[in-house]
């Protein structure tokens, strides 16, 4: 049976790191920008390894990534106020783009991903990417977004073909949905919200389901339909729920870098279709075809009515 129980330091970690977020995302000055981030820093990292059970390799290198970014923040905002626009905007730049991950200051993610816990990891690759992601389409010029998209896509199809580990492929496969997020960013605030609410809700039944494979029986089937449903919604095929966030970039958006996108998507889709083959030769040994019919049956109604919803609330 799946314990619930959070200690009060884990839920007032959590309210410190959501307090951050909001709090960086909905400020109109740089200073209550740099505050927040500073203030969701402080509260992921706690979360990291709050027991102290994992290895603390993983957050010593987030202190100090993150730490480097909120100086280069810190000092270009400083800069700019000193009138010195070009070198300020470099720095800010600089900054956001290394507490992002994206490109080209995007190598520490997968190695750090890979030795957390699954629960930081999955924060890691979702809301941990929001205020430096907006504020980073704030003060980035437009011809600059659009090379790290590109680039990001490209990293992120590229770089995931030949990992064995969930956890490194999850984060080469973020770094494709990052340009999504940058894509639909730049054109529509609302597409972004929808876009990372679907990706989101996959990274964390994928994330669940691996947490919780072996542990029980129950569990086992539990964590075989989260893992699956979470899985297909990251693959983005049709008609499940990540092809229509898809859509909705798609349709938004004007710009020539969406084949970049579609490219690194399909490219993907080789290692989401091998682990997706193996996941499923596992349950065909481990379960009998009853079982196995009425489980996959369940991923896959629930995709398709998640996918119909928005597509009808849209129409």
């Amino acid at each position: 049976m799946v314990s619930f129980v959070v200690s009060p330091m884990k839920l007032v970690s959590l309210g410190v790191m959501l307090i951050g977020t909001i709090l960086s995302v909905s400020s109109a000055e740089m200073v209550g920008v740099w505050l927040g981030l500073e203030l969701n820093l402080y509260g992921f990292l706690v979360i990291m390894n709050p027991d102290g059970h994992y290895s603390p390799e993983p957050c010593v290198k987030y202190f100090v990534v993150q730490s480097t970014g909120s100086i280069l923040m810190l000092v270009g905002f400083v800069t700019l106020m000193e009138q010195h626009a070009v070198s300020g905007l470099v720095m800010s730049s600089a900054g956001t783009v290394l507490k992002s991950g994206v490109f080209p200051l995007h190598s520490w993610v997968p190695s750090i991903i890979k030795n957390s816990s699954w629960l930081a990891s999955g924060l890691m690759l979702t809301w941990q990417k929001v205020a430096p992601l907006v504020f980073l389409s704030m003060i980035m010029p437009s011809k600059g977004l659009w090379v790290v998209i590109v680039l990001m896509a490209g990293i992120g199809a590229v770089g995931g073909l030949n990992q064995n580990s969930v956890r490194v492929m999850s984060a080469y496969s973020s770094f494709v949905h990052t340009s999504w997020m940058l894509l639909g960013l730049t054109w529509s605030s609302v597409v972004f919200v929808g876009y990372f609410a679907v990706y989101s809700l996959s990274v964390g039944l994928f994330f669940y389901g691996c947490s919780m494979m072996n542990k029980t029986s129950m569990g086992g089937q539990i964590s075989s339909a989260a893992s699956g449903m979470g899985l297909l919604m990251l693959m983005g095929m049709p008609p499940f729920l990540g092809f229509l966030a898809k859509v909705l970039v798609f349709l938004m958006s004007g710009s020539a870098v969406i084949v970049a996108c579609i490219m690194g998507s399909v490219i993907s889709l080789k290692f989401y279709i091998d682990f997706f083959y193996s996941m499923v030769m596992k349950s065909l040994v481990d379960k009998n075809k009853a079982e196995f019919k009425i489980m996959w049956s369940m991923v896959i109604g629930a995709n398709l009515a998640g996918g119909a919803l928005i597509l009808v609330s849209f129409i």
